[in-house]
């Protein structure tokens, strides 16, 4: 008995649909491709379920004939090759024939298609390894797919899809790779028969930059613009200082086709090199137009990694458009006004498509709709009566307690000295001293672990005993503490221990109840990434524990309605930016523990003072205080030493006295 044997045409199908079809978003990613190759300027994407009952694509390409139809849900069968010479001047999206027949090999695909100038249209239906005859149809000029019960024959392949929510986030991205460099292209998607994104054509990327992100990040970035030795560069890149925590944020095209390089890549971090923290990534969309001949994309079974022929010319014209570009700019970063500043209204914001309910359209704006008598000076006057009224009503009825279980925000002790400011500084480690201080209402019984307590004694970075506060502490370059010891001095960094401080104190009341949070008078809205709205539903728990209430309002912005008391306004923003960056990349869901230790050590990272920040001396000595009540105070949550200590003997070593 022969050992090898060849494969069912079935099971060529399902091994090549494993390489292309990973979720409901690779099924979309392919026909939207085919729908441009065919010449579309409008395309239509239906999604029930997540894309796992339907995903209907429907375009005004030039469609296909019965014959042509036949052959499409065929292997390797192409309308964009015929030769080999012809793998090296690609121009379309699609090539390699496989899309459709991968496709119809783990779902339920019919396929109705109707050339333009024709008298009728024709359908074909695949189930599996089962094709049905040829049939006339009524339909449209172009042609519309749909796929039904994605992986239904493979039950391992079905069990590892997300939620509806998660999967219909890698649809709006993958639409949002395509729809950026094809503005002329009419798309709309809808999910469930609800109405998700409607794009109409535009011209050049920006607009569209503004419909997937908000004209907030579309109207602060870069253009750049580069035309040399045959490679065309255009796009849009954010100032240094406008900067994001994962690289997620960094759309690359070649030739129309979204794609991630090593070589773009490192050149635009080099382009950034200290103009940012290593640690931070720029937000880039970026298109480049080069010769077919220049590049090989069929690299990757999905397209999305090439091959250059000269890939210095790439990274050198890159690198140069970039700088040459920030050298023309003013990077100096601006002051960002209060986002809530000018909003009108106070009434909680739903998941809706509008303004809440009884806003006017234009009245956050200050341009009321069908009363053109209305002066700027009557609207700014409307304006501050009703946020007057707003607070008015707001402290009437308002309670401290924001949610089950969680305390009013404590008052500060007597014993807190801290000059009264704004600064973050102050209110934060004010916030941590007062969180140490022991609650003589709490349980403190065995069956609680006694290291969930904030605890007086020595830290593990310091001598048994040692839990005084010199009486003089000086701030180096407003980085640094400097305080003497009995065996020598001690140098702390006041990020990095004030850092460990706020997360021990948060691990501690988070494993007692959420956080403590402040709910909004007047919601704020906040503008994200298409994949991003569907996270904070995935999340919802972790993110009431922390002490956030956020709701999605539209496809792409969500509404904050409760923040944790420790971050400032200004923070919330930032913090909720990285924190759905990086959640958003996760390729599985973490164990809440792991999950909320993160995020803990982000929002201490965010709410800590900062290098550079100037503190009183109270405030240095409350934090100098703090360092002797908490655990693991030599390090702060990411590993960094928060100390360094110096003896008598390493001094006088130095000093030659040794």
């Amino acid at each position: 008995m022969p050992r090898i044997q060849l494969l069912p045409d079935l099971l060529v199908n399902k091994i090549a649909a494993g390489e292309v079809i990973e979720r409901p978003a690779s099924v979309v990613k392919e026909l939207i491709e085919n729908s441009l190759d065919a010449g579309a300027t409008r395309v239509e994407i239906h999604v029930e379920d997540g894309g796992r009952k339907l995903i209907r694509v429907v375009d005004d390409g030039c469609g296909m004939d019965a014959d042509d139809l036949a052959l499409a849900i065929q292997p390797h069968a192409t309308s964009k090759i015929a030769r080999e010479d012809d793998l090296f001047g690609i121009r379309t999206l699609g090539f390699r024939g496989e899309a459709l027949p991968s496709v119809g090999s783990v779902s339920q695909l019919r396929i109705v298609s109707r050339q333009r100038g024709s008298d009728e249209g024709h359908e074909i239906r695949v189930v599996g390894d089962q094709v049905e005859p040829i049939k006339a149809a009524a339909a449209p000029p172009g042609t519309t797919v749909e796929v039904r019960q994605l992986f239904f024959n493979v039950p391992a392949r079905q069990k590892f899809l997300r939620t509806a929510q998660t999967e219909m986030g890698h649809i709006t991205e993958q639409l949002a790779r395509i729809a950026l460099v094809q503005p002329r292209v009419e798309f709309k998607l809808t999910h469930n028969n609800r109405t998700v994104y409607h794009l109409p054509p535009v011209e050049g990327m920006r607009p569209r930059i503004g419909d997937f992100y908000g004209a907030e990040m579309a109207g602060s970035l870069l253009e750049i613009h580069r035309q040399e030795r045959g490679l065309s560069i255009h796009g849009w890149v954010s100032r240094p200082a406008d900067n994001r925590s994962t690289a997620k944020w960094q759309y690359l095209f070649l030739n129309g086709r979204f794609i991630r390089d090593r070589f773009l890549s490192h050149a635009i971090r080099e382009a950034y090199r200290g103009l940012m923290e290593a640690s931070r990534y720029p937000v880039i969309f970026l298109a480049l137009e080069i010769d077919p001949s220049e590049v090989d994309v069929n690299v990757h079974p999905t397209k999305i990694e090439v091959r250059w022929r000269d890939s210095n010319l790439l990274y050198s014209q890159v690198l140069s458009a970039l700088r040459d570009r920030f050298l023309r700019a003013d990077l100096t970063p601006a002051l960002t006004p209060d986002p809530s500043f000018g909003r009108t209204y106070s009434r909680d914001i739903s998941d809706t498509d509008g303004p809440p309910e009884g806003i006017e359209p234009g009245a956050a704006t200050g341009h009321a709709a069908g009363d053109g008598a209305q002066t700027d000076e009557a609207l700014a006057e409307q304006r501050r009566a009703q946020i007057r009224q707003s607070i008015a009503d707001f402290f009437k009825t308002a309670r401290p307690v924001v949610g089950p279980g969680v305390p009013p925000s404590p008052i500060p002790d007597e014993g807190w000295t801290g000059r009264p400011t704004t600064d973050r500084s102050a209110e934060s480690i004010g916030y941590a001293a007062r969180l140490a201080e022991p609650d003589v209402s709490r349980d403190t019984s065995p069956g609680m672990p006694a290291t969930l307590l904030p605890q007086m004694g020595a830290g593990d970075g310091d001598p048994a005993g040692e839990s005084f506060v010199p009486d003089v502490i000086i701030q180096v370059h407003r980085t640094y503490l400097v305080a003497e010891t009995p065996d020598g001095l001690i140098i702390v960094d006041q990020h990095a221990l004030h850092e460990r401080i706020l997360f021990e104190q948060l691990s501690a009341q988070i494993s007692r109840g959420p956080l403590e949070s402040q709910r909004l008078l007047i919601p704020d809205t906040m503008d994200v990434a298409p994949d991003q709205v569907g996270v904070i539903e995935v999340y919802a728990d972790t993110l009431a524990r922390l002490g956030f209430e956020l709701t999605p309002y539209g496809p792409g912005t969500i509404a904050i309605h409760a923040a944790p008391s420790l971050l400032k306004e200004g923070r919330v923003h930032e913090f909720l930016r990285d924190m759905l960056d990086r959640l958003s990349v996760r390729s599985a869901p973490a164990s809440p523990e792991m999950l909320t230790n993160d995020l803990l050590s982000m929002m201490a990272c965010k709410a800590a003072v900062k290098a550079g920040d100037p503190l009183s001396q109270e405030e240095i000595r409350a934090l100098m205080r703090e360092r002797h009540r908490v655990e693991r105070s030599s390090n702060c949550p990411h590993g960094r030493p928060t100390s360094l200590r110096l003896t008598i003997r390493d001094l006088e070593r130095q000093f030659k006295r040794a």
